[in-house]
């Protein structure tokens, strides 16, 4: 049995005064007339299950019909050259962010498939095609970062089949650490500055995003986090809301960051953690936060102090950070 055809259309002009057959058959009630009106231009079901096939569209199209409210209310678009166009970390000459992802290899571009609500909005939730297991969140908005330069609307959720998490598209965004940054850290660089994943592992100095290794799962970073670099095995860690600015060397596990927790430079792998952290680097060999004890952060007056049990004598242990 031959595969029932679905055409596809070279632009938006062919979509126009567009009917199937069977919905101009005389006897449609008011109601009926009134849907038939709304929706010119859903055409070629898929199948015969009244399914109507996807309108692969580019984002300025899209951008187009819904700010002048043009969307087909129900149908579904594939967005056929999203990709993550954000603003980095890094200024430009006039202190002006650099806006990156513009110049985004083909493994970053997207199809992405998205359902309209209204005729002016899109439902939040959207599928990556290449990678359908993965749950994605989408918003329509075009920002106009302060260079200029705009997005393609943004991934604001993304959770990966290693049970990773964020509020952005951590499997592009990437974040800038100098060698200044690096200095006399557990982790040395050849060039001036390297751009890192939100997780990430550097073999031979070249950067991959190790979200997609089974030894990074279960992290999940809450709203507001942004800028936090994770280098090495990294599972099971949790940034509550509004931490930012944060680096780990040789990886993390088993640990909550409480909120606010930021500008933090941390050598060693940081284990079995929890509670708030403010504006501590933590030189090479202090293993305060690494060893397999469970030890909680203390904010007293203007004092970071770490408590835990000794694994010995079981006496409560109070260090000043």
């Amino acid at each position: 049995m031959a595969k029932p055809v679905v055409k596809r259309y070279a632009c938006l002009s062919d979509l126009n005064n567009y009917f199937k057959k069977a919905e101009l058959l005389s006897g449609l009630t008011d109601l009926e007339q009134a849907q038939l009106r709304r929706n010119i231009g859903i055409i070629d079901y898929a199948g015969g299950t009244l399914e109507p096939a996807p309108i692969e569209i580019n984002y300025s199209n899209l951008y187009d019909l819904f700010i002048h409210n043009n969307l087909i209310t129900g149908a579904k678009y594939i967005i056929t050259d999203f990709q993550t166009i954000y603003s980095s970390n890094v200024k430009n000459s006039q202190g002006v962010n650099i806006t990156w992802g513009l110049d985004a290899n083909p493994s970053s571009v997207y199809q992405l498939l998205v359902t309209a609500d209204s005729p002016n909005l899109l439902n939040k939730k959207a599928v990556i095609l290449s990678h359908p297991e993965w749950i994605v969140e989408y918003n329509q908005t075009k920002q106009i970062f302060p260079d200029s330069k705009s997005s393609k609307g943004s991934i604001t959720f993304l959770k990966d089949n290693n049970g990773n998490s964020a509020k952005y598209d951590f499997k592009n965004i990437k974040f800038r650490r100098t060698s200044s940054e690096l200095e006399n850290s557990n982790f040395s660089i050849q060039t001036s500055y390297i751009d890192l994943y939100t997780f990430s592992d550097v073999i031979n100095g070249n950067v991959i995003d190790s979200s997609e290794l089974q030894n990074t799962k279960y992290n999940k970073l809450s709203s507001g986090c942004y800028n936090n670099v994770f280098i090495g095995d990294t599972y099971n860690n949790t940034l509550e809301n509004a931490c930012i600015n944060n680096t780990f060397i040789r990886g993390c596990h088993d640990t909550t960051l409480g909120w606010g927790s930021a500008n933090n430079f941390f050598n060693e792998p940081v284990c079995y953690v929890s509670g708030s952290i403010y504006n501590k680097k933590i030189p090479i060999g202090n293993t305060s936060f690494s060893t397999t004890i469970t030890k909680t952060i203390h904010k007293v007056n203007e004092a970071t102090i770490l408590t835990f049990l000794d694994p010995i004598t079981y006496a409560q242990q109070i260090i000043i950070i």
